[in-house]
């Protein structure tokens, strides 16, 4: 539902009011007011987002003029605190730790990007200019699922661009399609997208994966690849992921998991030298190497968004299915 809440001001230096125009929905939104996260509801939702500079603080005027389009990564980080200057914005230590707008407790201070208005507190460090050739809608979930897409074959594709990659689709939906679309267009000898979703898979397809569809997982696939990419989102396909790796595999994973006891195969790891990488995604950092993609064509957002909404139509949209919604703000 929607709520009236107090209207953000600058409070002090280096800050902006940002106006939202385009909000895309996480793939964890859902999960999240469904009730199936550790977040309590009662909270501002929407952290994928790309807005307008309304208004800044004096200082930062001229950088940063009033209609200027910006891109904002959804986890608040000052840029110069210890672990910020080390390349780890999402643990900064300026602000309690993990605060990001429309999740959890954060959420009540920074907001959500599902609002007229936003607060940006560390203005220069967070705003990043949109390139005046990009769609807003297709850019509109760069915050966190298109860079989890850099997170989980872009990085490691930039070091070994001809590597094999299987996709594992499932309940982070367009993550998965993000990370196919950036696997194809860097150059991955071998896209493999498995899904038991008929639409995904199309896509997929059309994105120039290999798609294959399945009714029951595996217990691993039919024969091993050096990275994959697991988006399914539940237990058993991360343990078919694991299990499909290949000696010294790199496993990268889009699922959360809300507890601290899950088992993995360790001795099978082991034995195979696997790399596992978990963990949230870094969007400060990242932001500016998808951003490169894009405008090289090796990745199309725009293929991923599904479906489009007004602000006004959101309340409801936001529970309805799709792949990726995205809300037109104005």
């Amino acid at each position: 539902e929607w709520e009236n809440v107090p209207e953000p001001k600058i409070q002090g230096i280096n800050q902006a009011i940002v106006k939202p125009i385009a909000v895309s929905r996480c793939d964890l939104d859902l999960p999240i007011v469904n009730g199936y996260t550790l977040f309590r509801p009662g909270i501002p939702i929407g952290h994928e987002f790309v807005g307008m500079i309304e208004e800044t603080s004096p200082e930062i005027a001229n950088q940063y003029p009033k209609g200027t389009k910006v891109i904002i990564p959804f986890q608040i980080s000052c840029g110069i605190c210890p672990d910020c200057t080390l390349g780890r914005s999402k643990a900064c230590t300026s602000v309690p730790y993990a605060s990001h707008y429309g999740m959890g407790p954060s959420a009540k201070e920074f907001g959500g990007a599902l609002s007229e208005k936003i607060w940006i507190p560390f203005a220069k460090q967070m705003l990043i200019p949109m390139p005046s050739d990009m769609d807003v809608i297709s850019l509109a979930s760069i915050s966190d699922n298109i860079v989890e897409a850099w997170k989980l074959v872009g990085q490691w594709l930039e070091k070994k661009p001809n590597s094999p990659v299987m996709i594992l689709g499932g309940l982070a939906s367009s993550i998965g399609l993000y990370s196919a679309s950036l696997a194809v267009g860097m150059g991955s000898s071998e896209v493999l997208y498995l899904d038991n979703d008929s639409e995904r898979l199309k896509i997929a397809e059309s994105l120039g994966a290999k798609a294959v569809s399945y009714s029951v997982l595996p217990k691993a696939w039919e024969r091993k690849f050096p990275l994959i990419a697991d988006c399914h989102g539940l237990k058993e396909g991360m343990d078919f992921a694991l299990k499909s790796l290949s000696t010294e595999g790199i496993y990268g994973s889009a699922s959360i998991f809300w507890t601290n006891k899950l088992e993995i195969p360790y001795l099978d790891l082991y034995n195979t030298g696997a790399t596992l990488k978990i963990g949230r995604v870094d969007s400060r950092e990242y932001i500016p190497h998808i951003l490169k993609k894009i405008s090289e064509k090796k990745i199309k957002p725009e293929k991923i968004v599904t479906k489009i909404c007004s602000f006004e139509e959101a309340t409801e949209a936001w529970l309805e299915p799709a792949i990726k919604l995205v809300v037109k703000m104005d």
